[in-house]
C-alpha cells in the first residue's frame, strides 16, 4: 500500500512539475530546467524513501518519476527514443546490474572481508544466494521493460537508471561513507549534528548534477555505444574487483566463527609455582580509571598491588595499529612493522607469537584465550599458535547462553539470511547519495541487528563474569593466562548498575550532565569500562580465594583509546590540556601487579606506552627475546622521544599487503602524553 501511494503521489508531483518547467525549456533555459528535472528526480526518490524505507518504495519513486515525465512531455520522449537507438534494452538492463552488482555483492563482499568478526556466514553462500538475487533483480528489470512498450518510456528508463548506476559508483568508490564503523552489527552510536546532515544533502545535489550534466555531455558528444561501452566497462571492473577479493588471501577474512576451537576451562593456575596472567581488555581508555575509582573507591583495595601508569600512550587509534605493539613490543609499532617491508599478516603472526612462544620454551603451561587479531583476522585464527606446551582457544558460546538462559535475557540468533540482509542493507547504504544514506540509517530495518548487538555486549559481559567457572587451579607446572574481551568495545547495552540491558543505555540531558558527561556515547563507554574493571577485580577475588593471587604477576591492559565523541575530563587530562578526543583515542590502560605485591592499588607517573606490557610480562621469566629478529632481547629500546602514533584505517583490507597506510603521523616529545604542548602531527 505504502508503494502505491508513493507511486500515486510521486507521479503527480512529477507530471504537474514537469508540464511547467516545459513551458521554459527552449533556448538559454534549457540548462536551468534539466537541472530543475534531474533535481525534482532526486527530490521525489529521497522523499520516497524517507517515507519508508523499503524496495518497494524506492522502485514506486522510480517508475512514478519515469512515467510521469513520459506522460508530461511526450514529444521529447520520442526525440530521446530516437537518440538513444537501438542501444536503449542494453543500457537500462546493464545499468540494473551494476546496480544489483554493488549493492548485493561488491559492497557486501568487501564488508564481509573486513567484518568485526560477528558475520556468521559462508563467503560461498554470501555469493551464491546474493548472485542469485542481482540475476532475478535483472530479468525483473527486463519484464517492466517488456511492459513498458512505448520506445520513448524504454529510452527514459534507460536513461534513468544509467544516471542511478554512474551516480551509485561516485559513492561507492569515490565519496567518502560518512558514517561511523560497525561495531558488533551496528554503527558505532556517534551523534550525527544537524548541520552536518544539511551540508551533506547540499553537498548530495551537486554531486547528482554534476554526475547529470557529465553524462548528458558525454551522451551528446560520444552517442550511445560509447556509454553502452563505459557501462560495459564499469561492470567488467566491478565483477573483476569481486573476483579478486573473493579469490586472494584476504587479509580480515572473518571466516566460520562456528569453528574455532573451544576449551571448557581454558585458565590454569598453580598453587605451588608462579604464575602469570594478562587481561587485554580492548578499547579501554586509561583514564577511565579515575572515575571509575571516584565513583567505586573500594576497587582500589581489591586491586591490591596493583599500580596504575596513567601516563600511557598507545601507537594509534584503533586495534589494528595498537595491538601489535601490546602484544609484541616496541618491535610492532606501525612504523616498525612498514620498515621491514614484509607481509602484514606475518608480522602480525609474529607479535601474536612473541609472549607464547617464550612462555612456552620456559616450561610455563600457555593459554590464550579470545586472541582477537591473530594472523589478521577479527575473531582470532588459532592455527596460528599450534606449538608444544601452547594451548589457544576461544570461550565457547554456552557460557554466554546459559548464563542467558538463567537472567531471562533474549539472545537473539540470527540464521544466515540475515547476515546476507545485513550485508545488503549496508551495500545499498554504501551506493546511496547521503540524503539516502540518512532515511537508511533512520528508518531501515537495522532492529534484528541491533538486538544481536545487545547479545553480542552480554557475551562479554557474561564470558568476564564466568571466568572463575573458566579457571582450573592445581599443584601442576606454573602456568601463563592470556585472554582478551571486548566488553569496553560494546558499550551501548550495558546499565549503570554494570548488568547487560536489551535495550541501549539512555538517560536524560540533565542526568548526562550530572553524571559529567557531554554525550551519551561519553557516558556509555565510562559505564562500561567501570563495569569492566568491577568484574576484573571479582575474578582477582576469585583467585586471592584459591591461594594463587600472591605468586601471580599480573597485566591490565588496552590496545587504544576511544575515537568519537569522548573528551577526557579526567584531572591530568584537564591539567595538561589533552582533553580532545584526538588524545583520547590513543589513551590506553595499563595496570601492573608484580608477584608478592601488597597493599592498595598505587599511581605512577612514569610515561608508560603500552608497547611496554610484554616487557613487564617477561620480566616473570627473566625476559623475552624475538626468535623472529635474530633472537634480539625485547626491551624499553623503543620507548623514544619523540614517541611515534601512526592514524591509520581500522580495516585490514585498506592496508598495503606488507604496509599500514599511514593517513597522519602524531609524535609526542616530551613523554607526557597529557601535556598538549608535546605532541605534533605531520604527513605520513
Amino acid at each position: 500500500m505504502e508503494a502505491l501511494v508513493v507511486f500515486v503521489v510521486g507521479f503527480f508531483i512529477v507530471a504537474t512539475a514537469t508540464t511547467l518547467l516545459k513551458r521554459t525549456g527552449s533556448g538559454e533555459h534549457a540548462g536551468v530546467v534539466f537541472s530543475l528535472q534531474v533535481s525534482l528526480l532526486f527530490l521525489v526518490a529521497n522523499l520516497s524513501l524517507w517515507h519508508e524505507c523499503s524496495v518497494g518504495t524506492i522502485v514506486a519513486s522510480g517508475l512514478a518519476s519515469v512515467l510521469g515525465w513520459y506522460v508530461a512531455d511526450k514529444p521529447s520522449h520520442s526525440a530521446l527514443a530516437v537518440f538513444v537507438g537501438r542501444y536503449r534494452l542494453a543500457l537500462f538492463l546493464l545499468s540494473m546490474f551494476g546496480i544489483a552488482l554493488l549493492v548485493l555483492v561488491a559492497i557486501p563482499i568487501t564488508t564481509f572481508l573486513t567484518s568485526p568478526g560477528e558475520l556468521g556466514i559462508h563467503l560461498d553462500r554470501l555469493l551464491k544466494v546474493n548472485v542469485r538475487d542481482v540475476m532475478v533483480i535483472v530479468y525483473s528489470a527486463a519484464f517492466i521493460y517488456l511492459l513498458a512498450a512505448v520506445p520513448g518510456l524504454r529510452a527514459a528508463m534507460a536513461v534513468v537508471a544509467t544516471g542511478a548506476f554512474f551516480l551509485g559508483w561516485m559513492y561507492a568508490f569515490v565519496l567518502p561513507f560518512g558514517y561511523p564503523m560497525l561495531t558488533g552489527l551496528a554503527f558505532e552510536q556517534l551523534a550525527r549534528p544537524l548541520q552536518d546532515i544539511l551540508l551533506r544533502s547540499a553537498m548530495d545535489l551537486v554531486v547528482v548534477l554534476a554526475v547529470a550534466f557529465a553524462l548528458r555531455y558525454c551522451w551528446l558528444r560520444f552517442g550511445s555505444r560509447s556509454v553502452l561501452g563505459a557501462v560495459m566497462m564499469a561492470n567488467v571492473s566491478i565483477a573483476l574487483a569481486v573476483g579478486f577479493s573473493a579469490s586472494r588471501d584476504q587479509v580480515g577474512l572473518a571466516g566460520d566463527i562456528n569453528e574455532t576451537p573451544t576449551h571448557s576451562r581454558p585458565m590454569v593456575f598453580s598453587r605451588t609455582q608462579p604464575n602469570t596472567l594478562f587481561i587485554f581488555l580492548d578499547r579501554f581508555m586509561g583514564s577511565h580509571v579515575e572515575s571509575a575509582l571516584k565513583d567505586e573507591p573500594q576497587l582500589a583495595d581489591r586491586l591490591s598491588g596493583f599500580t596504575w601508569y596513567p601516563r600511557s600512550v598507545s601507537a594509534g587509534e584503533n586495534s589494528i595499529a595498537g595491538v601489535h605493539p601490546l602484544m609484541g613490543g616496541y618491535d610492532y609499532l606501525p612504523v616498525e612493522m612498514n620498515a621491514r617491508g614484509r607481509p602484514l599478516k606475518d608480522l602480525s603472526v609474529e607479535a601474536f607469537s612473541i609472549l607464547p612462544r617464550n612462555f612456552a620454551q620456559k616450561g610455563y603451561r600457555t593459554n590464550v584465550v579470545n586472541p582477537r587479531g591473530l594472523g589478521f583476522t577479527m575473531m582470532g585464527d588459532c592455527s596460528f599458535l599450534n606449538w608444544d606446551g601452547v594451548v589457544c582457544s576461544h570461550i565457547p558460546a554456552g557460557v554466554s547462553r546459559q548464563k542467558a538462559q538463567q537472567m531471562g535475557f533474549p539472545v537473539h540468533a540470527l540464521a544466515e539470511a540475515n547476515y546476507a540482509n545485513l550485508l545488503s542493507l549496508l551495500g545499498a547504504m554504501r551506493v546511496a547519495p547521503y540524503a539516502m544514506k540518512e532515511a537508511i540509517y533512520a528508518k531501515g530495518p537495522w532492529q534484528p541487528f541491533l538486538d544481536h548487538s545487545a547479545g553480542t555486549t552480554f557475551r562479554e559481559w557474561a564470558e568476564l563474569d564466568s571466568l572463575k567457572d573458566l579457571t582450573v587451579v592445581d599443584d601442576a607446572a606454573p602456568a601463563f593466562n592470556v585472554i582478551t574481551n571486548i566488553l569496553p568495545h560494546e558499550p551501548y547495552y550495558m546499565g549503570l548498575d554494570c548488568l547487560p540491558k536489551a535495550t541501549q543505555l539512555n538517560v536524560s540531558t540533565e542526568e548526562l550532565q550530572k553524571l559529567g558527561h557531554k554525550s551519551l556515547f561519553s557516558l556509555q563507554h565510562a559505564n562500561t569500562a567501570r563495569c569492566a574493571l568491577r568484574l576484573v577485580a571479582q575474578y582477582l577475588d576469585h583467585l586471592k580465594e584459591a591461594g594463587v593471587y600472591d605468586q601471580t604477576t599480573i597485566v591490565i591492559a588496552s590496545d587504544h583509546g576511544i575515537v568519537g565523541s569522548v573528551q577526557d575530563s579526567s584531572s591530568r587530562a584537564v591539567a595538561g590540556g589533552a582533553t580532545d578526543n584526538t588524545y583520547v583515542s590513543v589513551r590506553p590502560l595499563v595496570m601492573v601487579k608484580d608477584a608478592g605485591a601488597k597493599g592498595a592499588m598505587k599511581v605512577s607517573e612514569t610515561f608508560m606506552p603500552n608497547a611496554e606490557v610484554p616487557i613487564i610480562l617477561c620480566r616473570s621469566i627473566g625476559g623475552c627475546i624475538n626468535p623472529y629478529l635474530d633472537n634480539k632481547p625485547i626491551a624499553t629500546d623503543g620507548r623514544d622521544d619523540p614517541f611515534p602514533v601512526s592514524l591509520v584505517p581500522w580495516q585490514f583490507s585498506l592496508q598495503k599487503p606488507d604496509a599500514f597506510v599511514v593517513r597522519k603521523q602524531l609524535m609526542l616529545t616530551g613523554k607526557d602524553p597529557f601535556n598538549r604542548e608535546g605532541w605534533s602531527s605531520s604527513a605520513p
